[in-house]
C-alpha cells in the first residue's frame, strides 16, 4: 500500500480522561478569548531571565532509552539571551495580564520564578491582580545543585500565589504533607480516653491541643518536595523540568475535579500530566516543538486534543495496513530523513549515526475524518519501554487510516494510506 503525506487541522487522542488541549503556539499571540473566565488555576513556570540558551538531551533509539548511551543535543528554548530587563519585564506583564483574563472569579494564579525576577514579578502581580489578592510568597527549598563559597548557596525558588478575587477557592485539606520532625517536645504529652496521643500547651489563658495522628498541612516553606534527581524515572531530558509532586500540591489545593488548569509555557508538560492525573482538564501551550513532543508523549494514554502545525521536512515512510477481525493492523516499517540532517548537531558519542526507526521517538495510528485525525493507538519510547512498537491496532471504523510520526528532531509529520476504508 502506498502512503502519502497528508494534512489534518486537529489531532484527537481517543483515550480516557477528563480531556485537555495541547497547542504548539505562543500564548501572547494566540487568540485565547474563548477561554477567558473559564480557567480555575493558572500555573506559570516562565523563563527566569538567566540569559542562557537551554538544550534538551534527546535519547535516541532503543539503546539510548535503555541505558542513556546515545544522545542528541537540541535547542529547547532561549531564556532572553542578550535581551534587556525592560524586554523581559514587558513579557512578564503580558503573560500575567493574560493569566488574569483567563481566570474564573474564584480562580488562583501561581507564578514560579527565582531570585532574578521574583521581586519585579511581585510588583507586577500586585498591579495586575491587586495587592489585596496576594496570598502567599511560597518558598520551594531544595538541596540539589552546586555549592558556593562566595555567597550563601541559592537553594530555593519563589512561587507567587494570587487569587483573582477574594472569593478564590482553596482547600488545604486536599494537600496533606508528610509529618514534620517533632518540634513539640516542650509540650506535655498525654493520652485521652480513646487512647489517642496528644500534646497540649497553655497560652494566654487558653489550652491548645494537638493530636499526634492529625494530618499535617504545608505552610509557605516547602522543604518536603525534592528536586528531580538525575536518575528520576520522570525525567524527560527537557530542561528545568519540575517534579509532579510539586504540581499536584498546587493543583489540588485550588481546584476541584473537572476544573480547567492552564499552563501557558508548559515545557515538559508536568502541569498537564498532574492535572489529568487528578481528574482536571488542562490547557497547555508552548512555542518549542520539543516541548510539544515531550508533553505529547507524556499524555499519550489520556484523552486530549492537539493543535500544532505539521513539519515540512523531506521524510519518507514505509508502512502497511492489514484488515483483521474488528481492527486494522498498522505496521511502521521504515522512516527515512534526508542525509546529513544530523551532521551539524552534537551527539553522544560524537559522530553517532542515526538511521531508520532510531530517528522515530513516537508514532500514532488512527483514522482521518474530514480534517481531524482520531488517534486510537500509540507507540512511544520510554525508559521503562525503550523498544518502539512496530504494529498498532486501529478499530474498523469509517475513515482513512493514518499515522502521525514525531521524530527525535521534533518533526511532526502525518501520513495516510492511499485508499479510503
Amino acid at each position: 500500500m502506498i502512503w502519502q503525506r497528508s494534512t489534518c487541522e486537529k489531532e484527537v487522542n481517543r483515550m480516557p480522561g477528563p480531556g485537555g488541549l495541547l497547542m504548539l503556539s505562543d500564548a501572547l499571540t494566540t487568540d485565547l478569548s474563548s477561554f477567558f473566565g473559564t480557567v480555575k488555576c493558572v500555573y506559570l513556570d516562565p523563563p527566569y531571565y538567566t540569559g542562557d540558551r537551554f538544550s534538551i538531551r534527546m535519547r535516541v533509539g532503543e539503546e539510548g532509552w535503555a541505558n542513556n548511551s546515545r544522545l542528541l543535543t537540541l535547542p529547547a528554548y532561549d531564556d532572553f539571551a542578550g535581551a534587556s530587563r525592560e524586554t523581559y519585564l514587558s513579557f512578564l506583564r503580558g503573560i500575567i495580564t493574560l493569566s488574569h483574563k483567563l481566570l474564573t472569579d474564584d480562580g488562583s494564579f501561581f507564578l514560579h520564578l527565582d531570585y532574578r525576577a521574583s521581586a519585579h514579578a511581585r510588583l507586577l502581580c500586585d498591579e495586575i491582580f491587586g495587592e489585596s489578592n496576594f496570598i502567599n510568597d511560597i518558598i520551594w527549598s531544595y538541596q540539589t545543585g552546586g555549592r558556593s563559597k562566595r555567597y550563601f548557596s541559592r537553594k530555593h525558588d519563589t512561587i507567587l500565589f494570587y487569587g483573582k478575587t477574594p472569593d478564590r477557592y482553596f482547600d488545604i485539606t486536599q494537600v496533606p504533607s508528610r509529618r514534620k520532625k517533632d518540634h513539640n517536645n516542650h509540650m506535655k504529652r498525654q493520652v485521652d480516653e480513646k487512647g489517642r496521643s496528644y500534646r497540649s500547651i497553655q497560652s494566654g489563658g487558653k489550652t491548645y491541643t494537638y493530636y499526634d495522628d492529625e494530618p499535617s498541612y504545608p505552610d509557605d516553606v516547602w522543604t518536603d518536595v525534592s528536586q528531580m534527581q538525575q536518575r528520576d524515572p520522570q525525567r524527560t531530558g527537557y530542561p528545568t523540568q519540575k517534579p509532579q509532586m510539586l504540581l499536584d500540591r498546587i493543583i489540588r489545593c485550588c481546584t476541584k475535579e473537572d476544573d480547567l488548569v492552564a499552563d501557558l509555557m508548559c515545557g515538559s508538560g508536568t502541569s498537564l500530566v498532574s492535572a489529568s492525573a487528578n481528574n482536571r482538564r488542562f490547557l497547555g501551550l508552548d512555542t518549542s516543538p520539543h516541548a510539544l513532543s515531550v508533553s505529547r508523549k507524556r499524555l499519550h494514554m489520556v484523552g486530549h486534543h492537539v493543535l500544532a502545525p505539521l513539519s515540512d521536512v523531506s521524510a519518507m515512510v514505509d508502512a502497511g495496513v492489514l484488515p483483521g477481525i474488528g481492527f486494522y493492523d498498522v505496521d511502521l516499517n521504515a522512516y527515512t530523513l534526508p542525509s546529513g540532517v544530523f551532521d551539524s548537531l552534537e551527539t553522544t558519542p560524537k559522530d553517532m549515526p542515526i538511521h531508520g526507526l532510531d530517528a522515530v521517538d513516537q508514532w500514532y495510528a488512527g483514522l482521518l475524518n474530514d480534517t481531524t485525525f482520531h488517534v486510537y493507538a500509540s507507540a512511544v519510547r520510554t525508559k521503562q519501554s525503550p523498544a518502539l512498537p512496530r504494529t498498532l491496532k486501529v478499530p474498523l471504523l469509517r475513515g482513512t487510516v493514518g499515522i502521525m510520526i514525531i521524530d527525535v528532531l521534533g518533526n511532526r509529520t502525518f501520513w495516510t494510506a492511499s485508499s479510503q476504508v
